[in-house]
């Protein structure tokens, strides 16, 4: 197969051949999130409480287990009879480099990247690397591998030329690989500012170029790769373009079309239709548009309530939304990869049975997880604890305007989501990992092995059918 290439708005073959790059997402294996696999809080948290209650060789059975299972040859064969023609692989920076060593790589990650690449060959499937948690942290969200809510990344060269260094060192490894269509610099940077983010990508594209000169680099908005304005010109001829594209109509919509409220609750509610889907991918993308390159939405996808093959009411509606947004993304000639493959029962096109040895033994964490509001993604009705932490902003509220006179600031807002992620989505998911690996501490490590291939390898899942019909019609 071909190196890909940019073309104008076009990605295209060595024979000038188009190409649309459009399939899924590997969320959740490289790159642990604690929706998709039912942990509390972020990835290294919970390494280290499973590290400290199992030991250390049942801490790397857990892991190793873990990552050999959940993506294996069935997964590809699956995804090519769909159509997809690309696979998105988030992965975390941790697995190559450690903090207490940096610039020493370590290479154990590479027999699952190796193997993808290997896979997608047999499979006629392309890779996009996707670098999900970086080095200082590119947001503040858990999906950054970031328990303390705060990024550090923008402000320091030193966690800067690590990314840099680091992609370096990947792009030399695969630099003759053309299966890989290209790398995805950083996963929904979140800088405070564009010139910082411009320099920042200036810098690892220059890193890369100086060791392949072949592979299309993806670079994604500011804001989670929702904002481009201010983005510096295309300065590179292989450069391509992503967005972000979640909604509520498929994030927590009731009826579709219908009244939604915006997911930053900034603008309140919406009438959500099809033609204001269009309007939404045509305002978020316009700097992509004008700029005549390529554009992939690198993420997007929709929530589920019911159980894998009997969809609630309120399912059937977020799907219709999801189909009208597919319908949207080829109309416009996207590239997509919808978020994601496989989860423990939210999102997944495949998810286990609820009978299988994992889910019976989160099963209990799961239901705290769920009436507590514990992870951010899934909490839409922001569950108990959030409801509290309203109450502590309201007394400081009535605090400020009781003794200053002063009814300026928005408590219902950013104030209280950064609350509620700091103190419930961290704190308290921190707090539990330890539960969460007692729940395994009488495992030994041959049925750590066994408990996670009956979860998460593919012959053993169920599919979600109605699903993945939908995308299979948008593959074709």
């Amino acid at each position: 197969m071909s190196f890909l290439k940019v073309k104008g708005k076009d990605i295209i073959k060595e024979n000038n051949e188009k190409i649309y790059l459009r399939g899924v997402s590997f969320g959740g294996w490289l790159n642990m999130e604690n929706f998709i696999t039912g942990y509390p809080g972020a990835e290294s948290s919970v390494r280290k409480a499973i590290k400290e209650e199992l030991g250390e060789e049942r801490y790397k059975a857990f892991f190793e287990s873990l990552l050999d299972s959940f993506i294996t040859e069935s997964d590809f064969k699956f995804l090519a009879e769909i159509g997809s023609t690309v696979v998105r692989v988030p992965f975390n920076y941790r697995h190559i480099e450690d903090d207490m060593n940096p610039g020493e790589y370590k290479d154990d990650i590479f027999k699952y990247l190796d193997k993808v690449v290997e896979l997608g060959k047999k499979y006629g499937i392309y890779i996009i690397l996707d670098l999900h948690a970086a080095q200082g942290w590119q947001n503040a969200g858990w999906h950054s591998d970031n328990p303390k809510n705060i990024s550090l990344l923008w402000d320091n060269k030193d966690y800067q030329d690590r990314v840099a260094n680091l992609w370096q060192h990947i792009a030399l490894r695969y630099k003759d690989e053309a299966f890989i269509a290209g790398y995805d610099l950083i996963n929904e940077p979140d800088s405070p500012n564009m010139e910082k983010l411009n320099k920042f990508y200036k810098k690892v594209v220059k890193a890369i170029r100086e060791v392949d000169q072949k592979h299309i680099i993806f670079l994604e908005g500011n804001h989670h790769s929702k904002d481009f304005e201010g983005l510096a010109d295309p300065f590179d001829d292989n450069l391509a373009y992503s967005s972000h594209n979640y909604t509520p109509a498929t994030h927590s919509a009731r009826r579709y079309p219908g009244p939604v409220v915006e997911m930053d609750r900034a603008t309140g509610s919406v009438y959500a239709d099809k033609k204001w889907l269009e309007e939404s991918l045509l305002e978020r993308n316009d700097w992509i548009f004008k700029h005549q390159r390529p554009s992939w939405i690198g993420e997007f996808g929709a929530l589920f309530d019911g159980e894998v093959n009997n969809p609630t009411p309120a399912d059937g509606q977020r799907l219709k939304a999801l189909k009208d947004q597919l319908d949207i993304f080829n109309k416009y000639d996207q590239h997509w990869t919808i978020w994601t493959y496989k989860d423990i029962g939210v999102q997944g096109l495949v998810v286990p049975k609820k009978e299988s040895e994992y889910l019976k033994r989160i099963a209990g964490l799961d239901k705290i997880k769920r009436e507590l509001g514990l992870d951010a993604w899934t909490a839409r009705n922001h569950g108990f604890l959030q409801a509290e932490t309203s109450k502590i902003l309201k007394i400081v509220a009535n605090s400020v305007a009781t003794n200053l006179n002063d009814l300026s600031l928005d408590y219902s807002g950013e104030w209280f989501k950064k609350l509620g992620q700091r103190s419930i989505c961290g704190t308290v998911s921190t707090m539990l990992s330890s539960i969460y690996a007692a729940q395994f501490i009488d495992l030994s490590e041959k049925e750590i092995k066994d408990m996670h291939e009956q979860a998460f390898k593919f012959e053993n899942l169920e599919k979600r059918e109605y699903l993945i019909e939908v995308l299979k019609n948008a593959l074709k």
